[in-house]
């Protein structure tokens, strides 16, 4: 492994391991703001730390090559969760943040990780977390639900909260993280091996 790829990979997995572990004491309490279906009443928004993971997957798939995408939020996750906790949910999440690191993968190799993309950039985080949310959703319908379609649609319902504040710190995140990343990386001002798989002596240094 390049030393390149080594200084993108470990602060990716330093700022997942970190951020998963110490933010949860940043986020402001869920708003007093309620909505209503299918009869049931619950929060607008259920705020969580998964918009970190996101970011990190993100980065991961633009950064990285297909491999190391997908090592990087995996990476994070199973260290993270030695430390918290978890249960056979972590098969639909680790592979949920693996899957937004792929898109994010895809869109790179297909259109390039510069501002010219930032719409689709911007498209592929908020395809990533209804992916993601559908994926694990389905999961815990698998794992705690009755598998009915009632007990389905009960599952996604509860989940809509989860989902409304994952869009929004997700959307928030891709725009003050994701994209002054690419336009760094644009403008040269910092550097990143996009294509792993590229002799280093291809690389044409700063003047």
């Amino acid at each position: 492994m390049s030393r390149k790829k080594i200084a993108i990979i470990l602060p990716l997995i330093v700022a997942g391991i970190v951020g998963r572990l110490t933010l949860s004491r940043l986020l402001p309490p869920s708003p007093d703001i309620y909505i209503n279906v299918n009869g049931i009443t619950q929060p607008l928004f259920m705020m969580d730390l998964f918009f970190v993971i996101a970011t990190v997957s993100m980065l991961s798939g633009f950064l990285l090559d297909r491999r190391f995408s997908i090592v990087v939020p995996v990476s994070v996750m199973l260290l993270t969760d030695l430390i918290i906790g978890n249960n056979l949910i972590f098969i639909f999440t680790w592979s949920g943040f693996a899957m937004i690191a792929l898109l994010s993968y895809i869109l790179k190799s297909r259109k390039g990780f510069n501002l010219q993309s930032k719409y689709l950039i911007l498209g592929t985080g908020i395809a990533g977390v209804l992916l993601y949310d559908l994926w694990t959703n389905f999961g815990c319908w698998l794992l705690w639900y009755p598998h009915t379609v009632e007990g389905l649609i009960l599952c996604y319902t509860l989940a809509i909260p989860f989902t409304l504040w994952h869009l929004l710190s997700t959307t928030l995140s891709v725009t003050f993280i994701v994209l002054p990343i690419a336009y760094l990386k644009e403008t040269k001002t910092i550097r990143f091996l996009l294509n792993p798989e590229r002799k280093p002596d291809t690389v044409i240094a700063d003047n």
